[in-house]
């Protein structure tokens, strides 16, 4: 089973951040890799792995495309 990543950003993420559109417009951040490290350490006492962090980065991105 495949995973839209839009219609599981509008059900998991929207609540924390602005609609993807909007977000991706004019990053706030010149290091994302870095904001998502942060939001991971915000939300979980665990430190996230690189491969934790690779995947949400790679997440994000998908959500850029139309």
């Amino acid at each position: 089973m495949l995973i839209d990543p839009k219609v599981e950003y509008k059900e998991r993420c929207i609540g924390c951040h602005e609609p993807a559109a909007i977000l991706f417009k004019a990053p706030k951040t010149k290091d994302l890799r870095k904001t998502i490290y942060e939001m991971y350490r915000r939300d979980s006492s665990e430190i996230p792995s690189k491969s934790q962090v690779d995947n949400m980065l790679k997440y994000a991105k998908s959500l850029k495309k139309n």
